[in-house]
């Protein structure tokens, strides 16, 4: 089974190209402007938060498990940091703060999953509503507005033209990419994905290397949240909330399994790159929200469906060959 998911990856990079390339025709027949530098500069202006928490959802998928309270975790940390903000607290200080209380919603999702042994979607369903009920009752279900203009660098910037939330994200991916190649937590992190209980007898400490991958994805969903609450000037509870399935959906899409013990970082960059160039398409087009929302949710259930198909087709070919 660990031979055969090693082997996806040339498909799923082959498919990832091909629909890449795909989009990029359709929105050039579709509008004249797609293909402007100032549209390209805009999907990279907006992209970057979902970037950033499809990344850390990976962390947390390679492993075989899932986290649905990202998008929450994301808005209630854009609420912390904006009550911080507003009340005059200096800007490290409350990103600090919010940070501190993303570390907390991935311990508690991690005691669930790791250490109390409730199932991942489960878990992470109920810190879901919690995360958002208490975003809610923090915020008292308005938006905090008067963002202060000095924290307004982090999402509106631009570095020799690019901007500076898409150089975050190359960034984080870069490090990450490099931490699941060549660190033996990325090792230990597929090990648990492939199989659990194996890893744990081969003398992976696997409670722990869950609380990190379930803090690192709850810290870079504070990130993420951090930036909007940036480049929108306002801080919501529902801030991220409509991230979750286009993210998941981006991780799938860029190569990594569902069940686990195999993916990338890298991958799930370009499939976030692909739903982004597909939103902005249907915008140029004038196309309603609903149909993107349809589309996205065609697509997860597209590549999930080719995964296991291939996955199958791989299986029955290696028991020929065997016999």
């Amino acid at each position: 089974m660990e031979k055969m998911k090693k082997l996806r990856p040339s498909l799923n990079g082959i498919v990832l190209l091909a629909a890449f390339l795909g989009i990029v025709v359709i929105g050039t027949v579709a509008s004249r402007n797609f293909l402007t530098i100032r549209n390209i500069l805009s999907i990279f202006q907006q992209m970057p938060e979902m970037g950033i928490m499809a990344i850390g959802l990976t962390i947390v998928i390679i492993t075989g498990g899932n986290d649905l309270s990202s998008g929450t975790t994301m808005g209630l940390c854009a609420v912390i940091s904006g009550l911080c903000l507003t009340s005059g607290m200096p800007i490290a200080l409350a990103v600090l703060v919010s940070l501190a209380a993303a570390v907390l919603c991935g311990c508690l999702n991690a005691v669930l999953v790791a250490v109390i042994g409730i199932p991942p979607m489960i878990a992470t369903l109920g810190t879901q509503m919690f995360f958002y009920g208490a975003a809610l009752v923090l915020s008292k279900g308005n938006s905090i507005s008067n963002i202060p203009r000095e924290f307004y660098f982090l999402g509106q910037n631009k570095i020799a033209g690019i901007p500076l939330q898409a150089i975050i994200l190359v960034l984080l991916t870069v490090i990450l990419a490099v931490v699941l190649k060549k660190r033996v937590f990325g090792k230990h992190l597929i090990a648990i994905g492939n199989n659990s209980k194996a890893s744990a007898y081969s003398g992976v400490q696997t409670e722990r290397v869950l609380f990190a991958a379930y803090i690192i994805c709850s810290v870079l969903c504070c990130i993420a949240g951090n930036i909007q609450v940036s480049r929108v000037a306002t801080a919501r509870a529902d801030m991220g909330y409509s991230f979750l399935m286009p993210c998941i959906s981006a991780v799938v899409l860029g190569g990594t399994s569902i069940d686990g013990g195999i993916g990338g970082v890298g991958g799930t960059v370009v499939g976030v790159i692909i739903f982004a160039m597909i939103s902005n398409i249907m915008n140029l087009a004038g196309i309603s929200s609903f149909w993107q929302q349809l589309a996205t949710g065609s697509i997860l259930i597209l590549v999930v469906v080719f995964n296991k198909i291939t996955e199958n087709h791989k299986l029955q070919r290696r028991k020929k060959e065997s016999n």
